[in-house]
């Protein structure tokens, strides 16, 4: 089995949406568009066919992985000889991916869980406390990068800010004229029914129920426009699970990191 390295967008998403198709949930939108874009991708062959595709980071991880219908069974040849090769040592897959996460557990020395992710019941949520959660335009770019930065740590020089302010995707809340809450709500081009929401509040102003009351915001803004609302967290982050799960989500499968 041969692992060819491509830049091939075109097949890649090809493939790829045949493999959403098959995930029994929703992929989270920060692994779909930071990891696995930002990975190197490659096509798997197999007896000189193109049986397939991984997706493998920087760190030796494989963050994705599909053969098509008529090789699936191969599933444990492939990920067997990504191992062997030095490929990878590791593999970072949701709980939904169900041929390649279960094969994953048969190699795996160690796993853990990395990240939960969500989808809502899709009620609208009643009495949600107004807040002035405002669209962010060009003006502010600089200011929300230096926010995420602070925040979080995120040095955004790839133009992720940009991106969605170019799609209307991201809005923020102010505090004499300061930045003290970020919203994104994604509309997914490769999940045309799902919308993926993601919230960051200041240090200064965490505990006060302000994430929970953007959240529902931002889920009946979701509902309106006739898609699902799903979302995710690190599964450390304690308080961020309490708000998600106060509007109204509920865990749908989990990304696991698994040593090899």
């Amino acid at each position: 089995m041969k692992f060819l390295k491509t830049n091939s967008t075109e097949t890649i998403d090809s493939l790829g949406s045949e493999l959403y198709q098959k995930l029994t949930t929703p992929i989270d939108a920060m692994w779909e568009l930071l990891y696995i874009a930002s990975s190197q991708h490659y096509f798997i062959e197999d007896e000189a066919k193109n049986i397939g595709y991984c997706c493998i980071d920087d760190g030796n991880s494989l963050l994705q992985i599909y053969l098509i219908d008529e090789f699936a069974h191969r599933m444990d040849k492939a990920i067997t000889s990504l191992i062997e090769s030095g490929l990878i040592n590791s593999a970072k897959l949701s709980s939904s991916a169900l041929v390649a996460f279960n094969t994953c557990l048969f190699h795996s020395k160690s796993i853990k869980p990395n990240t939960i992710c969500y989808q809502h019941t899709n009620n609208v949520i009643q009495n949600v406390t107004p807040l002035n959660l405002e669209l962010a335009t060009e003006e502010d770019i600089s200011g929300i990068k230096t926010f995420l930065k602070e925040q979080v740590g995120m040095d955004d020089t790839f133009g992720y800010t940009e991106n969605l302010v170019t799609r209307q995707e991201i809005y923020f809340i102010k505090e004499s004229d300061v930045i003290i809450a970020t919203s994104e709500c994604r509309m997914s081009d490769t999940q045309p029914e799902i919308a993926d929401l993601g919230i960051i509040v200041s240090r200064d102003h965490q505990g006060k129920g302000m994430a929970t009351q953007v959240m529902q915001t931002q889920v009946n803004r979701v509902l309106k426009a006739g898609r699902r609302p799903i979302c995710s967290t690190t599964f450390d982050n304690v308080a961020s699970r309490k708000a998600i799960e106060k509007s109204g989500f509920y865990c749908t499968n989990v990304i696991f990191d698994i040593s090899f």
